[in-house]
């Protein structure tokens, strides 16, 4: 149950696809900017799949055929896509075709943000927490916009030392040992009370 959890929580952003820019960025958390990774050293190597095979998996996610212990993650993800939808980010993912578009707004996204202060990109979170942490990840977790920032900042610490969340620390370790100090602060600055 706990590695269903993690799994889910790890994989929940993956198909958060907007239908006319196929935006994959909340994959890059757990597949990397390329699907390079494996999500949670569990899932296929996506950028090695075929354009069929991607195609097959997300069809078989959204009929429930297919995943083993993926399939409660991605279903609900996969149900949101038309055929159109599938075929056109296999396309993008199998092509290794990234728009020109989004390489120039991502381009201009990361020069913003190297010239922030503290360098913080919570893109990957918001399938699970909400864009603004509204949300209860996996109806489990606290919402993180209601806790306090000293809150926040212990429970990231506590994650990154694995000390912290119960069933979520599999899930969340991963991702809080990235953070530096600075960063965990900068977090609990903007979404804390």
């Amino acid at each position: 149950m706990i590695k269903q959890s993690l799994i889910t929580i790890a994989t929940l952003g993956l198909m958060t696809v907007a239908a006319s820019a196929y935006d994959t960025k909340a994959c890059a958390g757990c597949h990397g900017a390329d699907f390079e990774k494996k999500a949670m050293n569990v899932s296929k190597v996506v950028k090695d799949m075929s354009k069929e095979d991607i195609v097959a998996a997300l069809k078989g996610y959204k009929a429930g055929t297919y995943g083993a212990a993926m399939k409660a993650v991605m279903k609900p993800n996969a149900d949101k896509l038309s055929d159109e939808d599938i075929e056109a980010i296999a396309t993008q993912i199998a092509g290794g075709d990234k728009k020109e578009e989004a390489k120039t707004e991502d381009n201009a996204t990361k020069t913003e943000e190297k010239t922030a202060a503290v360098e913080v990109d919570t893109k990957s979170c918001a399938g699970c927490h909400g864009a603004n942490f509204e949300k209860a990840a996996l109806g489990k977790s606290k919402i993180v916009s209601d806790m306090s920032k000293a809150d926040i900042e212990a429970a990231l610490k506590g994650y990154k030392a694995g000390t912290y969340g119960a069933a979520m620390k599999g899930v969340m370790k991963p991702n809080a040992d990235k953070l530096s100090d600075d960063q965990i602060k900068a977090i609990a600055e903007k979404f804390g009370k």
